[in-house]
């Protein structure tokens, strides 16, 4: 059910019937940062350039592009997501990388959303990582379970890397609306009536996370042209999000959601601690190729009745040209 789906998002103690390139850390480097690190690994000389990069993933991430405690959040985790995409990366840390997520959602395989990510990282500091990056999410059916109610994500992050232990922090907004609808026919009168309500509801979340990681890396592994980065992350997460329902309804009585006969218009999560994370990012490059399994561990503080522990896991592989 997708209330199902929106309440775990927003990590709320609601019952509406139905409960987010680079993962949630800023120390949890996407391929194309290892990628430059591990280059300047084995070559010395190395120098930012710019270049274009085509990736393949396939995996259970359909929100965030960044954000994998928001990704957590999903009612099912056994769907398969493919996620092909091309980016174009500037050697003064500008890039734009635009997506496709597809998937079998019942009706046979096609694609769900479009994503457009613009984004920033600083380049050249030896001592910090700062990046920040706004995605929007071209959904093709808001009123699908197997689409994201997340249409604009804003994420920042920094990190210290002067230290064995790199110390982070990230900030996350999120915005965006899903939609449902419930019909009925009812017998009044000796006659068929057909009763639905429709809603919009109006999601706002905000994230945010402290890490530690330290990331491990390895050149000349198999050949004097390949490197390989290992980077265990811990991460603690908070957050809050309110949602707004907008009802459009010819029966308000038979529909109502709650014990006060009235269809619901807003929920609120206040801010608070929710869950703890491990993230696991290996990457292995050789020449332009690079293949990048993660895995994310989300374990679920608050009191709740469904599973605790949730996982967000991708297999990508990808050329820079």
């Amino acid at each position: 059910m997708r209330k199902i789906l929106l309440i775990l998002i927003v990590q709320s103690v609601v019952s509406y019937s139905q409960a987010q390139t680079k993962p949630a850390v800023l120390t949890q480097k996407d391929s194309i940062d290892i990628l430059k690190e591990l280059m300047g690994l084995l070559d010395s000389a190395y120098k930012p350039t710019s270049y274009v990069f085509a990736n393949v993933g396939i995996g259970n991430r359909l929100f965030s592009v960044r954000n994998n405690a928001l990704n957590a959040k999903q009612s099912f985790t056994s769907t398969v997501i493919y996620t092909p995409s091309v980016g174009y990366y500037h050697k003064t840390g500008f890039s734009l990388i635009g997506g496709a997520s597809l998937l079998n959602d019942g009706n046979g395989l096609g694609v769900s959303q479009y994503s457009v990510n613009p984004a920033f990282d600083l380049m050249g500091s030896k001592r910090f990582d700062v990046g920040i990056s706004y995605t929007h999410y071209f959904v093709q059916d808001k009123f699908s379970s197997f689409s994201s109610p997340i249409q604009e994500d804003l994420f920042a992050s920094f990190a210290y890397k002067k230290t064995w232990v790199r110390p982070g922090v990230s900030v996350g907004y999120s915005t965006g609306e899903y939609k449902e609808v419930q019909s009925k026919d009812t017998l009044i009168g000796n006659r068929i009536r057909h009763q639905y309500d429709s809603a919009i509801n109006h999601l706002e979340a905000l994230s945010m996370m402290v890490t530690l990681g330290h990331e491990f890396s390895w050149y000349g592994v198999f050949n004097k042209k390949d490197a390989l980065a290992i980077t265990p992350t811990f991460m603690g997460n908070a957050g809050s999000s309110t949602i707004n329902i907008t009802h459009k309804t010819n029966a308000p009585r038979t529909f109502f959601l709650t014990g006060k006969n009235k269809l619901p218009k807003f929920y609120e999560d206040k801010l608070s601690i929710q869950s703890v994370g491990l993230s696991i990012d290996v990457n292995y490059t050789i020449g332009g190729l690079t293949i990048q399994p993660q895995l994310y561990l989300d374990y679920y503080l608050p009191e709740t009745a469904t599973n605790r522990l949730s996982q967000v896991f991708t297999f990508n592989v990808g050329y820079a040209f």
